[in-house]
C-alpha cells in the first residue's frame, strides 16, 4: 500500500443529516490525516449535493450513496469493471465507472456506519450488503470501524452475515454484547477487536463545514449572560415516533423537568443531534422534534413565564457548534448517541433515555449505567434522577475525567490498525 499518499474510501457517514455520523466521519479523516496528512478520500453520502456544499475540502471528494447508486454505480458499476479488469482492460473514464474508479483506486473501504446486519433490522439489509461489496467485488479491504452488529438468529440475516461479514479484513465491536455476536457467527478473532466509538475522539479541528456559526455565537452570548445552570436536552425523533406508538408523552418528560426545576436558578436548551434544516423528511432531523416540542410548549404545555428560560436551536448545527454548547452545560439529558458521546468527552454529567444496549454499555465505561434509562419505561422519574445527577455533578465530572483518557485509547486501536495497515 501507498504510505505516503493513500486514497481511502469512506461509507456510512455524512456530514448533513445525522450529526452522529458527521462526527465519526469527520473524526476518521482527521486522525488518518495525523499518520498520512496527504491521504486522498472518497466519501459515499446518501446526502451527496449538501454534502458538497458544505465540504470544500480538494482532498475530498463527495461521490453519491444513495439507494439507486448503490444499486447501479457502486455494485453493478464495480462488477462490470470487475470483469474489465479480468480481460485486462482499462475500466472505462465514464461517469458511470466514476464509483468503480474511485474504488479500484482506494487502499481501503471504512464502513463508520453505526448498526448493520442486526436481527429485526432486515429491511436495511440490502443496503448494509451494499455499502461492502463493492469493495469486495473490486478486491479492496473492507475494515468496519467501531459500530454494532448483530444478533444473528434470524435466518436471512445471519446468512447475509456470513456472506460479506466474513470476507472483512477487520471489524471493530463497539461493545462487549457485539463482540459475543461476532464470535457465535465464527467471525475469526485475531480480526476484530472490542473498542470505542470512534467520536471519543472527535477535535473541533478536524470539523469540515461551517453552519450558522454567528447564531450560535448569539446564544452562547445569551446563555453566558443568564449566569443561571445549564440544562441542555437532546430529543430524539427516533424515540419520539416510539413513544408516540407506546402511548408515552415524551415531550412531556422534558416538560416536567423544567416545571420542576424552575426557571429561577436553570435556562434550557434544545438542541437537536441530527439536522436537515428547510426539509420535511422525518430521517436524521430532530429539528421536526424540536418545531413539535416548541409549538406545544407556547401552546399551554410550560407556564408562559417559563418559556423565556428555554431556548429553542432550530437551524442546523454542526458537531463543532454541538459540543461548544453542551461544553456550557451542567448537565445533558439526550436520547442522542452521539450527542451522549459528546457530553462524555466534556465530562459534563450526561443522562440518556434511549433503548437497547448500546448506550447503557458505553456509560459503563465511566460507572454511569444507572444514568442510561429505557424510554419504554414509564416508571421512570426523569426528574428525580437530573436532580441526582445536578446534586452529584461534581462528582460525577471527576468520574467522567477519571475514565475518559482509558476509554480514548480504546478507540486509538482502529487508527492504529489503520497505521499499520497502510504502512504495509
Amino acid at each position: 500500500m501507498k504510505a505516503q499518499n493513500p486514497v481511502i474510501s469512506i461509507i456510512g457517514g455524512t456530514i448533513w443529516g445525522n450529526r452522529g455520523a458527521e462526527s465519526m466521519l469527520t473524526t476518521t479523516i482527521g486522525m488518518i490525516r495525523e499518520s498520512f496528512p496527504d491521504t486522498k478520500f472518497y466519501i459515499y453520502s446518501y446526502l451527496p449535493k449538501k454534502d458538497r456544499e458544505l465540504i470544500s475540502d480538494p482532498k475530498i471528494v463527495v461521490l453519491s450513496g444513495k439507494p439507486i447508486s448503490m444499486i447501479t454505480r457502486h455494485f453493478i458499476g464495480a462488477l462490470l469493471a470487475a470483469i474489465i479488469k479480468f480481460f485486462g482492460l482499462k475500466i472505462p473514464k465514464s461517469n458511470f465507472f466514476r464509483i468503480a474508479n474511485a474504488l479500484d483506486e482506494s487502499d481501503l473501504l471504512l464502513d463508520v456506519g453505526g448498526i448493520t446486519f442486526s436481527d429485526g433490522r432486515e429491511k436495511y439489509l440490502p443496503f448494509n450488503i451494499l455499502t461492502i461489496w463493492p469493495a469486495m467485488i473490486m478486491n479492496v479491504p473492507v475494515i468496519k470501524l467501531a459500530q454494532a452488529v448483530g444478533p444473528f438468529h434470524h435466518f436471512v440475516n445471519r446468512i447475509s452475515a456470513k456472506l460479506f461479514l466474513m470476507p472483512c479484513r477487520h471489524i471493530f465491536a463497539r461493545g462487549e454484547k457485539t463482540a459475543d455476536f461476532l464470535k457465535e457467527l465464527g467471525y475469526p478473532r485475531e480480526q476484530t477487536d472490542i473498542v470505542a466509538d470512534v467520536a471519543f475522539l472527535y477535535a473541533q479541528s478536524f470539523s469540515l463545514s461551517h453552519e450558522n456559526e454567528e447564531r450560535v455565537a448569539d446564544l452562547l452570548k445569551r446563555i453566558k449572560n443568564t449566569k443561571k445552570q445549564i440544562v441542555v436536552f437532546t430529543p430524539s425523533i427516533l424515540v419520539e415516533n416510539q413513544s408516540t406508538k407506546l402511548g408515552l408523552d415524551y415531550s412531556g418528560k422534558f416538560f416536567e423537568v423544567i416545571k420542576d426545576l424552575g426557571t429561577d436558578n436553570y435556562h434550557f436548551v434544545f438542541m437537536p443531534n441530527a439536522t436537515r434544516e428547510g426539509s420535511e423528511k422525518t430521517h436524521n432531523n430532530d429539528l421536526l422534534t424540536i418545531e413539535r416540542m416548541r409549538t406545544a410548549a407556547e401552546n399551554g404545555a410550560l407556564p408562559a413565564e417559563m418559556l423565556e428560560a428555554v431556548d429553542w436551536i432550530n437551524y442546523d448545527i454542526n458537531t463543532s457548534s454541538i459540543r461548544t454548547i453542551v461544553s456550557t452545560a451542567n448537565i445533558l439529558v439526550t436520547s442522542r448517541y452521539h450527542a451522549m458521546i459528546s457530553g462524555l468527552c466534556l465530562a459534563v454529567p450526561t443522562v440518556v433515555i434511549g433503548w437497547g444496549h448500546k448506550y447503557k454499555e458505553t456509560m459503563d465505561y465511566f460507572g454511569l449505567g444507572e444514568y442510561s434509562l429505557d424510554f419504554g419505561n414509564s416508571q421512570i422519574n426523569l426528574t428525580e434522577i437530573v436532580k441526582g445527577a445536578l446534586e452529584q455533578q461534581e462528582t460525577i465530572h471527576k468520574q467522567i475525567k477519571r475514565n475518559i483518557e482509558k476509554v480514548n485509547k480504546k478507540a486509538e486501536i482502529q487508527f492504529d490498525f489503520i497505521q499499520r495497515e497502510l504502512s504495509k
